[in-house]
């Protein structure tokens, strides 16, 4: 056995791309050559060996029964010029429609590995200089390629075509795939899109991308299942890890979910959002499980978006032992993507989004801006959700301009938790910071438990509850110096359950002149 075969585990031939007469030099175009490696590996097993050197090269497709092992100092660097990337049918912000060819694909396709210690480079510079301009001031040939996806795709939507850059790695339909050790950076698009495949394991990547990248996601799981993503670390110029599955109707009629992911040790440095799921929801998002992450720098830390007209359901998921840094908000579940809140419902049909049994255990957030913004919609609330073992200090200056138009309309408290058409939500062992403000708010609510509910700063009371129809307090303090704990009102009935709490709550609890709200001990 050769010592290349030694170093990819002796499975089938090894194919060194410079035999095949790649370069490396970074100035040669290296594609036939690897594409050949590629292509005879595909045909009967093996791996296909990138010594070090600059590989400049058109798209890739990686195949079946491939390993493809990037050396460390071996760089794919990605041709700057789009008429190199042909048109490619995929998936694209939701909707199968056609769009620029990623730069290394693998579709199709199982038993595949990526690894070593190389780079993948999309060049995405020469991609996102043409992003927010206008057509006419576009290059007339890549004015003419957008106008061919109009046309092909036929969207009435606002999304510009040039949301369809290539994504710089993408698995798609794809079965048994693992990619581990490589740095994947500089990406036109998403930096890597798993879409419509399975048991698919992403380990020990570096995934890179400028902040000023547009649509730069670190890692996008669409559609896909049994997908596991663990001691990542994800600069990303937008959200860093994302879960989505379809938009709208053609999502739902598509009716692929996301499920079955796992997410774990992974470091996320910058981005929109740590670990983000939709607003890509009408196929379904359930039972994920993320642990053991830290996100710093980001705009979220945890946010599931969704939106009416969007459909399906977020379930069962959980979310135990993250760290977070400097994050605007910690905390979104958001009913109301791009949209105002608009507090009269509307009829429930196949196009209202859900979310439920949200959980989320062992989480610490500090020098945030805000300590969490949880709303469901009015004629479905969101229900299950459950906070145990946070803390929250919500200690960094509050800018509005951050926030979405949904957002900034509910935090006119800033600093602290807002909670709104929501079914069942519980606060376990909660502490929550603020320098100013309400730390709890809730309005229009079903059932609000707090068992061991802790604040600091702030002005008084802690709790602040609108139209809740049931507030539980269970193991809370009563303030010192009379003040008030909750005050509770609304122009609908409710009740405030009083037990095992420390001190004279129920003198603790204020209720709004006027107000049918019934306080039981």
């Amino acid at each position: 056995m050769n010592r290349d075969a030694e170093e990819t585990g002796g499975a089938g031939d090894v194919r060194d791309v410079r035999e095949y007469g790649a370069t490396g030099d970074g100035e040669s175009l290296d594609t036939e050559a690897i594409q050949g490696a590629l292509d005879d590996c595909a045909a009967s097993g093996g791996t296909v060996v990138v010594p070090p050197g600059t590989y400049t090269t058109a798209p890739l497709t990686v195949g079946d029964d491939t390993t493809l092992d990037l050396r460390a100092g071996a760089t794919l660097s990605f041709v700057r010029d789009h008429e190199a990337f042909p048109a490619k049918e995929s998936r694209w912000e939701g909707w199968d429609q056609t769009g620029f060819h990623p730069c290394l694909l693998v579709e199709d396709a199982e038993n595949v590995e990526i690894t070593g210690r190389g780079t993948v480079d999309g060049q995405g510079d020469y991609w996102w200089q043409f992003y927010g301009v206008d057509d006419d001031e576009l290059p007339d040939d890549l004015a003419e390629r957008l106008a061919e996806f109009d046309a092909a795709n036929d969207r009435s939507d606002d999304v510009s075509s040039f949301t369809l850059r290539p994504p710089l790695f993408q698995v798609s339909e794809s079965e048994n795939v693992s990619v581990s050790g490589v740095t994947l950076r500089n990406s036109p698009f998403w930096n890597t899109h798993v879409v419509y495949s399975e048991d698919v394991t992403l380990h020990d990547l570096t995934i890179e991308n400028p902040a000023d990248a547009p649509n730069g996601d670190g890692i996008d799981v669409d559609s896909s299942r049994f997908v596991r993503i663990s001691d990542t670390y994800i600069n990303a110029g937008d959200d860093a890890i994302c879960l989505k599955s379809g938009k709208d109707e053609e999502g739902r009629r598509v009716g692929r979910p996301c499920e079955n992911v796992v997410v774990t040790n992974c470091t996320v440095e910058a981005g929109h959002g740590g670990v983000v799921v939709g607003s890509e929801t009408a196929g379904d998002v359930r039972h994920v499980t993320v642990t053991n992450c830290t996100f710093t720098g980001t705009d979220r830390g945890i946010r599931i978006k969704s939106t009416r007209g969007r459909g399906g359901t977020v379930e069962d998921l959980r979310f135990d032992t993250i760290v977070m840094r400097r994050v605007a908000c910690p905390f979104v579940i958001n009913g109301y993507y791009q949209t105002d809140i608009d507090s009269d419902p509307v009829a429930v049909d196949e196009s209202t989004p859900a979310v439920r049994d949200v959980h989320f255990h062992h989480v610490t957030a500090k020098e945030v801006e805000s300590a969490a913004f949880l709303t469901g919609l009015p004629e479905r609330r969101f229900g299950g959700i459950t906070f145990d073992d946070v803390d929250i200090e919500a200690t960094r200056s509050f800018d509005a301009t951050d926030l979405s138009p949904a957002m900034a309309k509910g935090y006119e408290q800033q600093h602290g938790m807002f909670c709104k058409s929501l079914d069942d939500v519980s606060f376990n062992d909660v502490r929550v910071t603020v320098p100013d403000g309400t730390p709890l708010t809730v309005e229009e609510s079903t059932a609000v438990t707090l068992d061991g509910f802790e604040t600091e700063g702030g002005a008084p009371p802690a709790v602040r509850a609108v139209d809740v129809e049931l507030l539980r307090l269970r193991g809370c303090t009563a303030p010192d110096g009379g003040d008030a704990f909750a005050r509770v009102g609304g122009d609908a009935p409710g009740a405030v359950s009083l037990g095992g709490n420390y001190g004279p709550l129920s003198d603790a609890v204020v209720v709004d002149e006027g107000a049918d709200i019934e306080v039981r001990e």
